[in-house]
């Protein structure tokens, strides 16, 4: 049981150890999403007059090892960095940053998307794929979308999301660019099981109305036919039998 219980707090306490790191700082840009110690991807978006970025992870006071180049020069387009965390069990977690340098950044014509998310689905957004697909369940009837245009100027709208009543439902996120030449539309089809009214009555009337009953379902019905006939017969009876006694 000793063996036991230690092992369980030297899983606990190595755990507790890799999630030491408590924020990731940039000298420019910043992560996105925000730093959370579960989370171990990140993007950043900077300018492309950006050549050199310092990182800086902060770490609360466990003794853990992490290990990562604090100063990065960066080229144009994509960089990616990772941050190893270690604990003194050599138990490792590793935080990626995927650095985006002046690629779609603010260019005027740009009518794309860098971040949409689905809240509670994984769409593996990528932000030249314009469509995807996802399946709700029969009581979802309204999604959390969130979206961040390359530039910030450009005018987004969006049509679908709410009142979600189909069996097939389309979200559509227009992006224009700032210039207006430029547009793109995101398409979201969102599939959703429904139960018809028809279906409903189906299933209700199938406790006693199907065609064909078993042998079990029969001898059960015939059984409740006749004690609803003798009730009947008894209570025939003592009405009878009152008025016979008057």
């Amino acid at each position: 049981m000793k063996k036991i219980v230690f092992a369980i707090l030297l899983c606990f306490f190595s755990c507790a150890k890799l999630n030491a790191l408590t924020n990731i700082k940039l000298s420019n840009g910043e992560i996105i999403p925000n730093f959370d110690k579960n989370i171990t991807h990140y993007n950043v978006y900077v300018d492309e007059e950006i050549s050199i970025i310092n990182i800086e992870c902060i770490k609360d006071e466990t003794d853990v090892d992490v290990k990562y180049e604090e100063n990065i020069e960066l080229e144009s387009g994509e960089n990616i960095v990772e941050i190893t965390v270690t604990d003194n069990l050599n138990n490792q977690k590793i935080y990626t940053l995927n650095i985006q340098r002046g690629e779609l950044l603010e260019e005027k014509d740009n009518a794309y998307l860098r971040e949409l998310k689905i809240e509670g689905y994984d769409i593996d957004f990528q932000f030249d794929k314009l469509n995807y697909e996802i399946s709700i369940d029969e009581d979802t009837n309204e999604l959390k979308i969130d979206y961040i245009p390359y530039n910030i100027n450009a005018y987004t709208t969006q049509t679908g999301g709410f009142n979600l009543n189909q069996s097939k439902n389309i979200i559509e996120i227009k992006v224009v660019s700032e210039d207006g030449n430029n547009s793109n539309a995101y398409i979201i089809t969102v599939n959703k099981t429904i139960t018809t009214f028809k279906e409903e009555k189906k299933e209700e009337a199938n406790i006693f109305g199907k065609t064909t009953l078993t042998k079990k379902e029969k001898v059960i019905t015939f059984s409740i036919i006749c004690f609803i006939a003798f009730l009947i017969i008894i209570i025939i009876y003592l009405l009878l039998f009152k008025r016979r006694k008057r």
